[in-house]
């Protein structure tokens, strides 16, 4: 007496997912590949959150202490190597208070540097120049300080990055003399 096992059309497509699972396994990729190193051309914009100082000449305090702020900028970079680049780079913070309006603006140009991949440092030098404006609706008016000489430092750390994008932290200080 011969025994006869019949299998239901579940069990068979269950066993079959069985055995052709290690085969599906093994030909996918185990995590995706790294994004390549970034040589040539980037441009970018930040937002930012800080502070003002306004020191005068003598360095008496002509804000009444910090000057919260917010600001953009807006950059273009070329890296030579993944390590080594050069940018340009428009800054200005701006802080509202009432009727008055005060801005910082530093325009600069300058090297970076990126010491490991998602570490960038950067240093430059350029232009600085502040305004001042008052309108309350009956009197308006506005002063602009020269045009002086900035600098700049920066650094950033990559928190994504895609093949073709960036974003990252930076916390960055720029001064006008």
């Amino acid at each position: 007496m011969a025994a006869v096992m019949t299998l239901s059309t579940p069990v068979l497509a269950a066993l079959a997912a069985l055995l052709a699972a290690p085969g599906l396994a093994a030909a996918q990729a185990t995590s995706a590949p790294p994004p390549s190193a970034r040589v040539g051309f980037e441009i970018g914009f930040g937002l930012y959150l800080g502070e003002i100082n306004c020191d005068d000449a003598n360095g008496n305090d002509q804000c009444a202490g910090v000057t919260e702020a917010g600001g953009v900028d807006l950059h273009a970079n070329y890296f030579f190597t993944p390590q080594l680049g050069v940018f340009v780079d428009v800054w200005p913070m701006v802080h509202t208070e009432d009727a008055w309006s005060f801005t910082h603006n530093i325009v600069t140009i300058g090297a970076k540097v990126r010491p490991i991949p998602l570490v960038t440092l950067a240093a430059g030098v350029g232009s600085a120049q502040a305004r001042v404006r008052f309108d309350d609706g009956v009197f308006a008016g506005e002063s602009e300080s020269d045009v002086v000489g900035a600098a700049f430092v920066a650094a950033g750390v990559d928190v994504v990055r895609g093949r073709g994008f960036a974003i990252d932290v930076e916390a960055r200080v720029g001064v006008g003399f």
